[in-house]
């Protein structure tokens, strides 16, 4: 059975939702685009936008959701940009704490969190990043918790 999934209609009616099965290129989309969507999500973008978005949101939301998938071997290495990781140390340890609680998290926090992690030019690697990690990591806390404004 296909997940269900809310999107808003036509602009002008912002304040209704429709419910409505994901078709299998809604699921396939989501799947191919993990990435794109999750720098929507993490952008502000509301799931309820579209299907594939309504999908993501709803797989980051699943709990354990990267730790049940099998483990795949990384193609490449990116060092850590070691100084930004030790001079954010406190907002990182703070982070794990977020993401390990129980409860809701709000899915851009979580795509926030994913794509510092996968995003080789994210400040948790690259020194000359557009935003210093600690301000990265105070985002992604500020954004982990649920609310109803996207």
């Amino acid at each position: 059975m296909a997940p269900l999934v809310l999107i808003s209609p036509v602009a002008g009616t912002a304040d209704v939702v429709v419910a409505r099965r994901a078709s299998w290129r809604d699921r396939l989309m989501a799947r191919l685009r993990s990435t794109r969507l999750d720098d929507q999500l993490a952008r502000g973008v509301a799931p309820t936008a579209s299907a594939p978005l309504a999908l993501r949101a709803e797989a980051l939301g699943r709990s354990r959701y990267e730790a049940r998938e099998p483990r795949r071997s990384p193609r490449a290495r990116v060092p850590l940009h070691r100084n930004a990781v030790l001079a954010a140390a406190q907002e990182l340890d703070e982070l794990a704490r977020q993401l390990l609680s129980p409860g809701p998290l709000a899915a851009r926090g979580v795509a926030r969190v994913r794509l510092l992690l996968v995003d080789g030019s994210s400040p948790l690697y690259f020194s000359r990043a557009e935003v210093d990690l600690r301000a990265a990591v105070a985002e992604a806390l500020e954004d982990l918790n649920p609310s109803f404004g996207w």
